[in-house]
């Protein structure tokens, strides 16, 4: 465990979280005109084309074995292609804001396959109580949100996809930490590779994206998915994930609820209550607590 943190760790936290948390906004938006499989196909493509541009402009090399694109290829598959898709699935039935929220459960899942995976982010009762906390913030914002859904049987096998969207996300973060090649554009650029190689044959064969007639709102909601909430946000979530390990990475979907309300309030003129007020104090008393040094034994 790192016990002291450099400021650009939450940094790009904060960055990360504003990127994803972004992203269920767009995707929303994206929802009203293309159907969910183009919408991953797409972002995931226009992501690898920004960030292996980046790398190859930058002199950096794409991996050169067989066992590191493997290794990478399954990454994608269980960071970006599975949660992608579930997540754009389950948005169809779900509000923005609250499929954010649902997933604040991905540190809890983090903490548990870090335990078994790694060999240097062990959990600890630091870390649980921080979890507690964090996850007791998030839930009084998922309370207020949560008033007056659909109770159909689509609607919850909707907020399950969004649990698991959370567990793949969990599994790729460990995984990353796992990486033996710990340049980020290489193994980001491979990541987006692979994915696209896997979601569009998926997309031209179920969604017949040539049929659909996306708006303008939903072409640029696309692009901001593709270049910043991809393709930028994979580079900080494999730099990050090397710097400070999957645990501490995984705290930023604490924040992700937070950015949503907060969009809420400046954009759309949504109210800012003071429950979520008391959610942020829980929500970063939390990560305080999940971060602090661990005292030694008296």
């Amino acid at each position: 465990m790192i016990d002291h943190r450099a400021p650009s760790h939450f940094i790009y936290l904060l960055l990360l979280a504003i990127f994803w948390g972004g992203a269920f906004m767009f995707v929303k938006i994206s929802l009203g005109s293309v159907p969910p499989l183009t919408i991953a196909a797409s972002r995931i493509a226009i992501g690898a084309i920004v960030i292996t541009t980046i790398t190859l402009k930058m002199g950096a090399s794409l991996p050169r074995t067989a066992s590191e694109w493997f290794y990478c290829t399954i990454i994608g598959l269980t960071g970006t292609v599975i949660p992608f898709l579930l997540v754009n699935w389950s948005m169809q039935y779900v509000q923005s804001a609250l499929a954010a929220i649902l997933m604040s459960l991905l540190p809890l899942f983090t903490i548990l396959l870090a335990h078994y995976m790694t060999h240097d982010e062990k959990f600890s009762a630091n870390k649980l109580i921080g979890v507690i906390f964090g996850i007791i913030g998030v839930g009084s914002l998922f309370y207020g949100a949560a008033t007056g859904i659909d109770s159909s049987l689509r609607t919850y096998l909707a907020l399950f996809g969004l649990l698991g969207s959370s567990f793949f996300y969990a599994l790729a973060g460990v995984l990353i930490k796992k990486l033996d090649n710990k340049n980020p554009l290489s193994t980001a650029s491979a990541m987006l590779i692979s994915a696209t190689l896997f979601t569009v044959p998926l997309a031209i064969i179920f969604d017949q994206p040539w049929t659909s007639s996306p708006t303008m709102p939903a072409i640029y909601s696309i692009l901001v998915l593709g270049i910043f909430s991809t393709g930028i946000a994979s580079l900080l979530l494999f730099h990050l994930t090397h710097l400070a390990g999957a645990t501490f990475v995984s705290y930023n979907t604490y924040l992700i609820p937070l950015v949503g309300m907060g969009a809420g309030y400046i954009w759309l003129n949504e109210p800012l209550k003071a429950s979520y007020v008391i959610s942020v104090l829980f929500i970063f008393l939390g990560i305080y607590l999940a971060e602090r040094k661990k005292l030694s034994s008296q």
